[in-house]
């Protein structure tokens, strides 16, 4: 059974939408970092960052496949495709995020990392809005 939060598409929305636009602004933070040549802040923050998003978007998409997922697709079961496809969005975040640390532990490229931040929150930002849409009953 999934918390109330998760059912209600406008306390749903505000979740997306806070944590979306806090990974949004602490990516935009940390381009500057490195455009200025601030290589050791850069790296610091983007522990934050990766911190960031296990902590409150991953998470987040943990207790949706642990608790609304299951309540939908047994609700509503000719969602199933949809629900798959949510995951595989989920899933896709959380490779995304392992290859960000991957890179960051090898001293791999910044400006690699940087895509991948700007991948991470394409996906998630489209996640999000299908959700809503499929899930939460947006028109």
């Amino acid at each position: 059974m999934s918390g109330p939060a998760l059912r209600q598409l406008a306390a749903h929305r505000s979740i997306h939408e806070a944590a979306h636009g806090q990974v949004k602004d602490m990516t935009a933070s940390l381009r500057l970092l490195y455009e200025k040549g601030r290589e050791e802040e850069g790296r610091k923050a983007e522990k934050v960052i990766l911190e960031h998003w296990s902590d409150h978007i991953i998470a987040h998409a943990d207790s949706e496949e642990e608790g609304l997922y299951l309540d939908v697709r047994k609700e509503r079961p000719e969602l199933s495709d949809t629900i798959t496809q949510l995951k595989r969005d989920h899933d896709l975040l959380r490779k995304i995020a392992g290859a960000i640390e991957e890179n960051l532990e090898a001293d791999g490229s910044a400006d690699e990392r940087l895509v991948m931040y700007e991948s991470l929150l394409v996906v998630n930002w489209h996640h999000s809005r299908d959700e809503e849409k499929y899930l939460l009953g947006e028109s």
